[in-house]
């Protein structure tokens, strides 16, 4: 005998099969993209200059990548209308606590990111992934410069823009347990990588914890970007110092990263307790937050939201999303 379903849960429905459409809407856009910016490398490296060349790659390259993320949220608007929560807030504001948000974030992705780097090492993933689908090669000043805007600034603000302004906060009426852990899955499982999804996921929950918790998008902006950044600098480092040289640094690094978000967190705990009333401004990390008057809480079982929550679209896109990942390891054990 079929469940009978309630308003509330058709809501709910409904909002997961139109964020199912707008990430197949994404899908395609994204592999549209892939295989423009692979046709484009012998076009550009033969008709130009290899710094023109490079330069008008790395342009194209953050302009289509932002595309692939912007069309989807505008899609979702156009499907949904009055259900619309709009992801971005006008106002650039931020906690005052913000640097502490960062570190304490940037510090736990930095943890993840070894755990996801030694289980590669055990499964021999992480030499596909660099002979066979990074092929990294040693870059230029202007190179870095360009890696900083393309793999740094905008995916920090596009990604964000998707998976928390609009993934996210559209889920959170229904609870903010199953918006932070459905946004960050599907944020794991769209970088179409094994090698990548753990570390993926993590960022993700990351991510949407600090936003429930500061109510401020802009913030998991400047995180994400900041832990990006990051990342590109250390594969500079990486690129122009002795291998030897190149480890301490980066270690050095990362222990001083993991020092202050450690701190930070403390700090952050200790805070909130003593101030109950900071949410906007100051945070409110680790501790339940006031109901913002922005959303009425819609009561659905979790059962039924983790069931609900696969729409048709929504397989569609984990289905897709998966074949590749295993196409990706079919390869990864060929070579």
């Amino acid at each position: 005998m079929a469940q009978c379903i309630t308003g509330a849960e058709k809501q709910y429905r409904s909002t997961a099969t139109r964020l199912g459409f707008s990430l197949l809407i994404f899908y395609g856009l994204f592999q549209i993209y892939s295989v423009i910016m692979t046709a484009l490398v012998p076009l550009l490296t033969d008709e130009l200059s290899k710094t023109a060349g490079t330069v008008l790659y790395e342009i194209l390259y953050g302009v289509l990548y932002a595309v692939a993320f912007v069309v989807p949220v505008l899609f979702y608007y156009l499907i949904s209308k009055k259900e619309w929560h709009m992801p971005l807030d006008a106002q650039l504001i931020l906690p005052r606590e913000t640097p502490l948000y960062i570190f304490a974030g940037i510090a736990l992705v930095r943890a993840a990111g070894y755990l996801n780097a030694m289980l590669l090492e055990v499964f021999d993933y992480s030499v596909f992934t660099q002979e066979v689908i990074f092929d990294t090669q040693a870059s230029t000043n202007y190179e870095l410069v360009l890696m900083f805007f393309t793999l740094a600034i905008v995916p920090g603000f596009v990604e964000e823009l998707l998976f928390r302004g609009l993934i996210l906060k559209n889920l959170l009426p229904y609870g903010r347990t199953t918006a932070v852990f459905a946004s960050a899955l599907l944020f794991g499982i769209m970088h179409q990588n094994p090698g990548q999804f753990l570390y993926a996921t993590v960022a993700g929950l990351v991510f949407g914890y600090v936003y429930v918790h500061t109510n401020s998008l802009w913030c998991c902006v400047l995180m994400h970007v900041c832990n990006n950044f990051l990342s590109v600098l250390l594969t500079g480092i990486g690129e122009r110092l002795p291998e030897s040289n190149a480890t301490f640094l980066v270690l050095a690094i990362d222990l001083v990263i993991f020092a202050l978000g450690i701190a930070g967190a403390i700090y952050l705990i200790l805070h909130a307790k003593r101030d109950p009333d900071a949410v906007l401004y100051e945070g409110a990390f680790e501790r339940e937050l006031t109901p913002d008057v922005e959303y009425a809480e819609i009561p659905v079982p979790l059962s039924r939201r983790i069931r609900l929550f696969f729409s048709v679209p929504m397989i569609i896109y984990f289905a897709l999303c998966a074949a590749q990942m295993i196409l990706l390891l079919v390869l990864s054990l060929l070579f």
